[in-house]
């Protein structure tokens, strides 16, 4: 089994380390459509999110708190004052409202297939993507967006705007949020097209492959069967050439012969004659 096989099984096989501890409903279907994918898989993803945490926490608390913040309130959806504003209500620290887009990493098998990737995500807006090379071979597709938002509400428990000022982050973040899932949509569908032109493309090239070769085989049989009938042809002409002259040396000696018995028969009756005479 490959290296990437071997990396790829264990971290679809593995335990999912999120905060959240599974895949953002928004975005199953296109993990699931990358990981079932040959030459790609999934190692992080969120689909976007909206935020309150506190950005104050002590040093350690540091340690057990992602990112040395703590979490009052998250969303992987639109949300409402009323979901809130019952928090900051509540809050001692300082609070900060964030918005995060969507942010996937994929690691894929060759650059080829990165760079297709990475085609995909800038087409689709995430325009903050990239493609990062790790030292053991590991090559990472980042696809992540610049449209993120973030706002300090508070300052040592005291609230620093108007619920009127958090509304209106809220309508911000929200339509954020919607332009996220289009482009989330986007970049599925253009991946998916992607994909597909590829594996065309793929057996387009398969079969095009096996047409020559059947062409240069059929034509390069076509030569032999010529040069052999050509061959057959010039053999037989050498064989009647052959036997023309076997023919015409044995009529020339048949020939020979008869005015060499015609020649003895004349010497002989000379000799005879001769002998007479004398």
């Amino acid at each position: 089994m490959e290296i990437f096989e071997k990396q790829k099984k264990s971290a679809v096989s593995g335990v999912d380390f999120s905060r959240k501890g599974s895949i953002d409903v928004r975005i199953i279907d296109l993990s699931l459509f990358i990981n079932n994918q040959r030459d790609y898989f999934t190692t992080s993803s969120c689909s976007g999110r909206i935020i309150l945490f506190d950005d104050s926490v002590g040093e350690s608390d540091k340690v057990t708190n992602k990112q040395g913040c703590q979490w009052l309130f998250t969303s992987h959806d639109l949300v409402d004052k009323s979901q809130m504003m019952p928090v900051l209500e509540d809050i001692t620290g300082d609070c900060v409202f964030k918005f995060e887009p969507f942010v996937l990493h994929v690691q894929c098998r060759a650059i080829d297939f990165a760079q297709l990737l990475l085609q995909c995500a800038v087409q689709s807006g995430f325009r903050n993507s990239g493609i990062s090379l790790g030292k053991k071979g590991k090559i990472i597709v980042g696809v992540r967006s610049t449209h993120s938002m973030e706002v300090p509400l508070s300052h040592s428990g005291q609230l620093l705007v108007s619920s009127e000022y958090v509304e209106y982050l809220i309508s911000l973040a929200n339509k954020k949020m919607e332009e996220n899932f289009r482009r989330i949509d986007r970049f599925y569908e253009n991946l998916k097209s992607a994909i597909l032109q590829k594996s065309d493309d793929r057996h387009k090239g398969k079969q095009c492959k096996e047409k020559v070769k059947m062409t240069f085989r059929d034509k390069y049989a076509g030569k032999v069967k010529s040069v052999s009938s050509e061959k057959q042809e010039e053999d037989q002409e050498n064989i009647k050439s052959i036997n023309m002259d076997n023919k015409d040396a044995l009529k020339s000696w048949d020939e020979s012969t008869k005015q060499s018995d015609f020649l003895d028969n004349d010497m002989l009756g000379l000799s005879l004659f001769d002998d007479e005479v004398t």
